[in-house]
């Protein structure tokens, strides 16, 4: 379920020109959206063995829906192209591991209509030549924030939060773009927070007061603050 809530995998994203209004309405359901993902976020943390009914006194429907057609359609794929022929060899371990196959693996990304069930099979399957493939993306392109939302969802499959946090701190380390330090950073706290890592906080740590990381990190910081006191309060949908 958690994978539902927070995780699409291979995400596009559409830049617009907006009106002043338009970015202020996109502002505040950004926001709004937040708030409910942390108050999500806290009752799978909090309450594990209860959390469709906790979820339910928020205002969600909880469906019983397990995955079986996902799963039955990630069966099913098949490989449509010469390009994923050679990924799956690659997850299938008759390939070896190079530039050449993340080439390929960041173009299937790209494309219009990737082969989502096929590619979805193997982080299903936590496959680990896929986990290597996304660990020898991130040593070549460390604040990928596509390739990092890819561990993440791999995360789903097989637990390797001490590998994501370290991933997500050189990241947040090394990137000199403060817009996409503020994504990673968000992202970051996301991705760890069902698991307990207070990944904002360890920011806070790396970073000295007064520098523009540091004030973004306190910022979120203090947005997550007034969202824990709006927690119990009913969401309208």
């Amino acid at each position: 379920m958690r994978s539902e809530l927070w995780f699409t995998f291979f995400k596009k994203k559409m830049k617009m020109k907006k009106s002043h209004k338009d970015s202020v309405i996109e502002e505040y359901e950004k926001i709004k959206n937040e708030i409910i993902s942390d108050q999500v976020n806290k009752i799978f943390r909090d309450h594990p063995d209860d959390h469709i009914a906790r979820l339910e006194e928020m205002g969600f429907t909880y469906y019983d829906d397990d995955g079986d057609d996902d799963e039955l359609e990630e069966q099913n794929a098949e490989a449509e192209n010469q390009r994923q022929r050679d990924l799956v060899a690659y997850f299938e371990g008759e390939k070896d591991l190079s530039g050449s196959i993340l080439a390929l693996y960041l173009a299937e990304k790209a494309e219009e209509n990737p082969n989502y069930p096929l590619i979805r099979r193997y982080y299903r399957n936590a496959n680990r030549n896929l986990k290597a493939l996304l660990l020898y993306g991130l040593g070549q392109h460390p604040c990928r924030v596509d390739l990092l939302d890819d561990l993440a969802f791999f995360h789903e499959f097989e637990n390797i939060l001490g590998i994501l946090i370290d991933r997500y701190t050189i990241a947040c380390e090394q990137t000199e773009n403060l817009e996409t330090f503020s994504e990673l950073a968000r992202n970051f706290y996301h991705a760890t927070s069902p698991d307990g890592y207070e990944a904002l906080h360890a920011l806070q740590e790396m970073f000295a007061i007064g520098i523009d990381k540091r004030k973004t990190i306190d910022f979120m910081i203090a947005e997550d603050a007034a969202a824990e006191k709006d927690a119990s309060l009913p969401i309208e949908f």
